[in-house]
């Protein structure tokens, strides 16, 4: 039997589901009045994202259930987690790119402005695998005066 939820993950999930949904009616709505809006079809998206994102967060392992010795439920866990990382990466590009386009800014300044935070990420780990790479080796790591 699996232990109570807290009222703060209901907080979130349902704070999470209700933006999502007001999000994607609004974006309905704009679609309704123009169908080419792009912003409009993203911002679907990204109403969809804030709901998928609600629910994989709701699902995440409280700080106190990290304790236990089972490899397949670390697993699970790590899975957990990354899915929730993978979801507010695209929301935050998603929500970016419809924030952009709703100033008034072009196509492509929305797809730089969009695509910036997922490409620190992916430098940022491709570089943090490199210092690992680096230190298993036990080459110095340049830093040295």
């Amino acid at each position: 039997m699996s232990a109570p939820r807290s009222r703060s993950s209901l907080v979130v999930l349902l704070t999470a589901v209700v933006a999502g949904c007001a999000i994607v009616v609004f974006a309905v709505r704009a679609l309704l009045r123009d169908p080419f809006d792009d912003a409009a079809w993203v911002a679907v998206v990204l109403g969809a994202l804030f709901v998928a994102w609600g629910i994989a967060f709701d699902r995440l392992p409280d700080d106190d259930d990290l304790d236990h010795d089972h490899d397949d439920d670390d697993r699970d866990d790590h899975d957990r987690r990354r899915v929730t990382g993978v979801l507010s990466t695209a929301m935050a590009a998603t929500g970016a790119y419809v924030v952009i386009r709703a100033i008034g800014r072009p196509v492509d300044t929305a797809l730089v402005g969009a695509l910036a935070w997922p490409a620190w990420r992916l430098v940022n780990r491709w570089l943090d695998g490199v210092i690992r790479r680096r230190e298993a080796r036990g080459e110095p790591d340049g830093a040295a005066d």
